[in-house]
C-alpha cells in the first residue's frame, strides 16, 4: 500500500502562507498601541498584595507612627501581612495612646486591618 503523494504546488503555497505570518494570534492581528500603565500612578493600595508590598506598607505605617507626637517614644512594632492587614504588638503608655495607635494607623492607604496585639498599658 502506498502513500499518497502531495503535490508539489499544495507544499509551496503553504510553505509562503506560513512564512507572510509574522506571530502573535494566527491571523496575524497582534495588538498595537496599547498604552501601559505608569508605576507612579498606581495606588498604594495595590502594594498590599505581596511580600514585598507588605513589606512597604509596614515601612509606611512606621513612618506615620513615628511622626504622630504623642507615639514617637512608643515601643510599638509593625508587621504587614498580605491583603493590607497590620499587626501592631509592643506596648504604649496609655489606653488613649493605645486607641491614637489603631486609628493612626487605620488611615495609612493600603491598610485595611489592623490587629492589635499591644499589651495592656
Amino acid at each position: 500500500m502506498q502513500q499518497p503523494k502531495v503535490p508539489l504546488a499544495i507544499l509551496c503555497c503553504t510553505a509562503l502562507a506560513l512564512a507572510g505570518c509574522s506571530g502573535g494570534t494566527p491571523w496575524g492581528a497582534t495588538p498595537q498601541n496599547i498604552p501601559l500603565p505608569r508605576l507612579e500612578n498606581i495606588p498604594a493600595t495595590l502594594d498590599a498584595g505581596s511580600t514585598a508590598g507588605s513589606q512597604r506598607l509596614a515601612d509606611r505605617v512606621r513612618a506615620t507612627l513615628t511622626a504622630e507626637p504623642r507615639l514617637a517614644g512608643s515601643n510599638l512594632r509593625v508587621e504587614g501581612l498580605e491583603g493590607g492587614v497590620v499587626v501592631l504588638s509592643g506596648s504604649v503608655p496609655s489606653a488613649a495612646d493605645r486607641d491614637l495607635a489603631r486609628q493612626t494607623v487605620q488611615k495609612v492607604p493600603g491598610v485595611r486591618d489592623v490587629v492589635d496585639r499591644m499589651a495592656n498599658p
